[in-house]
């Protein structure tokens, strides 16, 4: 829902954390998360809070209500009203080139950009089992738990040399690493932001997964917003 806040609209969702150390750990993790893919966060509020047991050991989980402007009106810094133009970029590999950061930079130039980078990652997600037993072992758990982390960790060093190429106008950018199909994570974002248009940068015809798959087409048509195609050389 959204609600009218001192002249201006904000936007109201909930979302829950748990910590294995306290209530106000948990709150602390869900509000330091959020912040890094929502933009102007003007509020959060604890809804319900519960305890579970782990294995004997104490989980501790919050709901929280947070609440984020949504409108386009911003205060520049000579303290003039300024409408902005919020932009989602969905890119992996094509991170690393410099156009998307000469593309971005040249949006951002009068300072009434915002732009938002979505990084799927794709990692394996089924577990197979023994075929002498039929059963899933710890270590394939494991193998699971440890390749979603490598894949993490490589989309946020690739969200972060982004950023940093784009130097002090970085401040308009923020970003999250989403496990799962790309077009599952811009509807995620959609659910809990808005934007003007989305931008996604890819690899060229016969490499980009994405052209195959027709991304843009299906992000336009599902989404009812612009979508920009950069296509983008790989990295060398």
């Amino acid at each position: 829902m959204s609600q009218l806040l001192t002249g201006r609209v904000d936007k109201v969702i909930q979302i829950v954390a748990v910590s294995p150390v306290s209530w106000e750990a948990a709150a602390q993790n869900a509000v330091t998360v959020a912040a890094k893919s929502i933009r102007d966060l003007t509020s959060a509020s604890v809804v319900e809070q519960d305890l579970s047991l782990a294995n004997g050991a104490p989980l501790y989980r919050i709901k929280l209500q947070v609440a984020f402007q949504v409108d386009r009106t911003r205060t520049d810094a000579a303290g003039v009203a300024v409408q902005v133009r919020r932009f989602l970029i969905v890119a992996n590999q094509t991170l690393a080139n410099a156009e998307l950061s000469q593309f971005v930079s040249s949006k951002l130039a009068d300072r009434r950009a915002e732009f938002h980078v979505i990084v799927p990652q794709r990692v394996p997600s089924v577990l197979h089992a023994d075929p002498a037993t039929g059963l899933i072992g710890p270590s394939a758990h494991s193998m699971v738990t440890e390749s979603r982390q490598a894949a993490r960790e490589e989309g946020e060093l690739r969200l972060a040399s982004f950023r940093g190429a784009l130097g002090d106008m970085g401040h308009a950018v923020t970003g999250e690493v989403m496990f799962g199909d790309p077009a599952t994570a811009v509807r995620s974002v959609l659910s809990r932001s808005s934007f003007d248009e989305i931008i996604v940068s890819t690899l060229p015809v016969g490499v980009s997964r994405w052209l195959k798959l027709d991304l843009p087409s299906r992000l336009e048509r599902a989404c009812n917003l612009p979508v920009t195609t950069v296509v983008q050389d790989e990295p060398s």
